[in-house]
């Protein structure tokens, strides 16, 4: 695994691997389908990150963008690149909703939207996210 990831390092949130980048659900989202985009290298400035990686993030986002438009309607995509607490290199991507979604038998809401100042991490439990990580896998199909 990637030990230099600390607490993203949780296989059980993987969703997908790209050559360069790692999909993976966010245990405590802002919104549903919230994840994180890491660099599958030790990394702690984006300056350092090469145009391949670069090129294949794209690609990553195209995959997340579209799989958070089929399954749950998301109408706006927030990409953050904090890197405060967690110096390496990932991107917390959330998708966002203008309106309710009930996914599971449970209504998610996106409680900031339209604003990107202030996001509301909402806690999730494990259960629920093995069902948001089988809808990504299962969006794959």
């Amino acid at each position: 695994m990637y030990e230099f990831a600390g607490r993203f390092n949780r296989e059980e949130l993987f969703i997908k691997e790209f050559n360069y980048w790692i999909l993976m659900l966010k245990s405590v989202p802002v919104t549903i389908g919230t994840c994180i985009i890491l660099l599958k290298r030790e990394c702690f400035s984006i300056t350092e990150v090469t145009k391949e990686e670069m090129t294949e993030f794209f690609t990553v986002c195209t995959y997340f963008e579209n799989s958070c438009k089929n399954l749950y309607g998301a109408v706006k995509f927030n990409y953050h690149a904090d890197m405060m607490k967690d110096s390496f290199v990932h991107f917390k991507a959330i998708p966002r909703y203008d309106k309710p979604v009930i996914r599971h038998g449970v209504q998610f809401i996106d409680k900031d939207w339209p604003l990107t100042e202030k996001l509301t991490k909402n806690e999730v439990s494990e259960e629920m996210l093995q069902k948001i990580k089988q809808d990504f896998l299962n969006n794959e199909r």
